[in-house]
């Protein structure tokens, strides 16, 4: 009888007294929304599993929020964006998303997301460890000294050339912007096919502008307007419609693969599927210059959104998972996206990689001249306004200038209630 009193109270005790006991037991569940498919959507898969084998109090649930209408939404990236903003007002937002460097500031200034300094102690990042990521990637994770993102797939831009092209035509690897427009008329000249196809996109005009020391916004103000803009998308609108060596297209990759184009910009994120689809002699060199060196990054980094102090532990818990070396160095070699660390790119994994993937190297070293698009608010919406002008003047519904002021004009109007 005695022992059935003492059960009964051992047992009272744990369930009401102590319900931290009970509490303690259960998992904690999270959601991981991003924009990857195909094998990267793999790769994140496949290490989400690796986690939670560590980590068996955490459940995390990846979510690919992928466009289901591109006309509509745009890319996958735009439709995650849209699919955050929604969470947001719903007040159900991811415990942890993807998101680019504007969007990260927007979500700052709502008190969106949580700091890397919000976690202290023995859950906190060493300096020696943030030092291990490049500066580029370290810097536009930060504001005010402050890391709010973790680098996650980044990638920058390259030139891409068809040697066989080039030598056919005895045509140099270009140094210059001018190179470039050269030799994209010898081969298309030679070959009767375009020396060069390109997205007539924001991204498209940054690369000559900054290489020119230009600017998108400055002081809170549309610039992409003045003489250096203006000759930037003079630049490429000469290429098809005056000297009809270049294609404005969005599937420049795809002419690329067909022997259509002899060159093509695209991210170091092309580079593992190039070398699996091409099949002809090809090569990777930074992007030309202009008055300096400048090339512009690209991908995401991850954020935290939960308010739940639990959830949020849990989040972090897993975006420090996927920044360790080991698994920094998985997801490259999986996804094709840069190492965001010194230790990951100089490991002896990477390097053996490296040996196969040669380009990835031409991206490594672009990262010493790595430069961020605006990390403003509102550059979502003017990254659309600069789009349609670069649609515009190379289709010749307007002249360079009259679509950059356009665009500028419908900027500056939004920068006007922004900060």
């Amino acid at each position: 009888m005695i022992k059935k009193i003492s059960a009964f109270l051992l047992c009272f005790v744990l369930f009401t007294v102590i319900p931290n006991f009970v509490w303690a037991a259960e998992k904690v569940s999270i959601e991981m929304w991003h924009a990857m498919k195909y094998e990267k959507k793999d790769a994140i898969d496949e290490l989400v599993k690796k986690f939670m084998k560590e980590n068996p109090d955490i459940s995390v649930t990846p979510k690919a929020m992928l466009s289901p209408d591109v006309r509509l939404y745009g890319n996958d990236y735009s439709f995650l964006y849209r699919k955050i903003i929604q969470g947001l007002a719903e007040n159900n937002p991811p415990d942890v998303a993807q998101v680019y460097e504007n969007w990260t500031t927007q979500f700052v200034e709502i008190n969106a997301i949580t700091p890397f300094s919000h976690f202290d102690g023995s859950e906190a990042m060493s300096k020696k460890e943030l030092d291990d990521f490049f500066p580029i990637f370290r810097n536009a994770s930060s504001y005010d000294g402050v890391m709010w993102t973790m680098p996650f797939n980044k990638s920058i831009y390259v030139l891409y050339y068809n040697k066989d092209l080039l030598d056919k035509s005895g045509v140099k690897i270009p140094k210059t912007w001018d190179d470039l427009k050269s030799a994209a008329i010898k081969i298309s000249e030679d070959s009767d096919i375009y020396g060069i196809a390109f997205s007539p996109t924001v991204d498209l005009l940054g690369h000559i502008i900054y290489s020119n020391k230009g600017w998108f916004i400055s002081d809170n103000k549309a610039v992409f307007n003045d003489d250096i803009g203006v000759a930037s998308l003079n630049y490429w609108n000469a290429l098809v419609n005056h000297d009809k060596a270049g294609e404005a297209t969005f599937n420049s990759y795809q002419e690329f693969l067909k022997g259509n184009a002899a060159f093509i910009i695209e991210t170091t994120s092309r580079i593992g599927s190039l070398k699996n689809e091409c099949k002809f002699n090809y090569g990777i060199t930074l992007l030309p210059t202009g008055r300096s060196q400048a090339y512009q990054c690209a991908g995401t980094n991850l954020a935290i959104f939960s308010k739940d102090e639990a959830k949020k532990l849990a989040a972090w818990k897993l975006i420090k998972f996927f920044a360790r070396k080991e698994n920094n160095i998985e997801l490259s070699i999986k996804t094709g996206y840069l190492p965001t660390r010194y230790s990951a790119y100089n490991s002896p994994e990477y390097q053996k990689f490296l040996a196969s993937y040669p380009g990835y190297k031409v991206g490594i070293a672009a990262l010493n001249y790595g430069i961020t698009q605006p990390r403003i608010s509102a550059w979502e919406s003017i990254r659309g306004f600069v789009n349609d002008a670069v649609f515009d003047a190379i289709s010749g519904n307007l002249d360079s200038k009259d679509a950059l002021n356009k665009a500028a004009d419908y900027s500056n109007g939004l920068l006007k209630g922004f900060k």
